[in-house]
């Protein structure tokens, strides 16, 4: 992409919902919030990531949480991240690393050196944290060591890194068998956390308050994924361009009431949408799934062109519940810490028993099965961002996994009165590549290019259907 291009301001994306275009204010709101505090002092300021399984410890002792992903994906949606990044790369980074926190780790050093905001920074800028509190996870490698690179530059700002396994998958055996031992570890880390946060903050936890946020947030989940599980509709009410802004509030914003009340308002208009044979376009032809990857967030103008081909996507595995609590199989407890733990690894283990029962596979395949069925799929679409190795490692795999099942049988070899069944189609797929916020990475033509040479194989594969 040229210079010119990536100075140029995006186009304002389409939504098919009033939630979804709720959003920036939103946002807009929370980051005003952090600005706000750090004037007034009266309450700590935290970096931290989303998943991270801390949002009711923090909010219980009135932290104000700084959503550092968030901050870079803003940089990046308002294709201005690239000053962020170079500095980054002037401090000795590579470009290769997760831009996420070459973002954020250059806008840091930046706000130190100047003593103030860089120029001009996106919705009011970064503030400067209290403490940052990182979450060593198998999920993303950053989580680990952005902050102590952030800490360069700001060495009076304590770090807490909490450790949040979850027992890798094995075909072989049941992870119930480890999770006691996992379970009581990952007590164990949040309850350092809460010791740390005691110290830093000079309060004590009040655990009655904590019930309450932990309940509120079971209660959020459980409404989310009802809320999601409207899209299976046809037409379809919503889809994933719309998804991308309305988990603002699934992934920064648990343990709040607004967040349960946005849901509730989103499940009320995808209700409405639905009685009323109201779709995310006029005549929706084919039903995509965003099997992997986070979005280009220079480029959600993309999905607006998926639709534009009569193609929507109607469901997702990025930010995205897996389940209602209900269905995790989880122990009961009257402990809030000890509930937040179980949750955690009924999150991160709930395929395992659906991939035992397939040879060769895996949840993560499995999650695709169950939605490709769930939500009469015809196509995926994946993104593979060049900087985010760590979540978008396998994608390609796991497209070979599902076309090793989803494969078309030649129409000859069929009866006279038989039907093609689920699993005995053509599943096309398309990966999109570029990043998450480097914007030079991308090419608007060529991924167009792209989506219209997929929904050809789409329009080629819905022709050859037998009847």
């Amino acid at each position: 992409m040229s210079e010119e291009q990536i100075k140029e301001k995006p186009k304002k994306r389409r939504t098919a919902t009033k939630a979804a275009a709720s959003i920036g204010p939103m946002v807009k709101a929370l980051i005003g919030n952090t600005l706000k505090a750090k004037e007034e002092g009266k309450q700590k300021l935290a970096f931290t990531f989303i998943v991270c399984s801390q949002e009711e410890i923090f909010r219980a002792m009135d932290i104000i949480p700084v959503w550092t992903e968030q901050f870079a994906g803003i940089c990046g949606a308002k294709r201005d991240s690239e000053r962020f990044l170079e500095r980054a790369e002037s401090l000795g980074l590579s470009r290769s690393l997760c831009t996420y926190a070459l973002c954020g780790i250059g806008f840091d050093q930046w706000r130190e050196e100047l003593g103030e905001m860089p120029p001009d920074p996106p919705w009011g800028g970064q503030v400067r944290p209290d403490m940052m509190l990182s979450s060593g996870q198998i999920l993303c490698d950053p989580r680990s060591k952005w902050y102590q690179a952030s800490q360069q530059y700001m060495p009076d700002v304590p770090i807490y890194n909490m450790d949040m396994p979850y027992p890798l998958f094995n075909p072989k055996q049941d992870h119930r068998k480890v999770w006691g031992y996992y379970h009581k570890y990952i007590v164990q880390e949040m309850r350092g956390l809460i010791t740390f946060l005691e110290e830093q903050t000079g309060n004590k936890m009040d655990y009655d308050r904590l019930e309450e946020l932990v309940d509120l947030t079971d209660r959020t989940w459980n409404l989310i994924h009802e809320t999601y599980e409207l899209r299976k509709a046809h037409p379809s009410p919503m889809g994933t361009g719309d998804a991308m802004n309305t988990m603002v509030p699934m992934t920064f914003m648990l343990a709040t009431q607004e967040a349960y009340d946005f849901y509730a308002d989103l499940h009320k208009e995808l209700k409405d949408k639905i009685a009323n044979k109201e779709g995310i376009i006029e005549n929706e032809r084919f039903r995509l799934l965003w099997g992997g990857g986070l979005p280009a967030w220079y480029a959600l103008q993309d999905f607006n062109y998926f639709n534009s081909k009569g193609a929507v996507f109607p469901v997702e595995t990025t930010y995205r519940m897996v389940a209602p609590l209900d269905e995790m199989d989880i122990p009961k407890t009257s402990d809030p810490v000890e509930h937040m733990a179980w949750r955690w690894l009924g999150f991160w283990t709930f395929w395992y028993d659906r991939a035992r029962q397939r040879p060769g596979s895996e949840p993560d395949v499995e999650r695709l099965i169950s939605y490709i069925e769930d939500y009469d799929i015809d196509g995926v679409v994946m993104h593979e961002a060049f900087s985010c190795r760590t979540w978008h490692v396998g994608l390609i795999w796991q497209l070979h996994q599902l076309a090793k099942i989803y494969k078309p049988i030649p129409v000859l070899s069929l009866g006279k009165n038989e039907k093609q069944v689920k699993g005995q189609r053509e599943l096309p797929s398309l990966i999109l590549e570029s990043d998450i916020i480097d914007i030079s990475s991308y090419s608007e033509v060529d991924t167009r290019n792209k989506i219209d040479a997929f929904i050809e194989t789409l329009e080629s594969v819905e022709k050859s259907k037998v009847v």
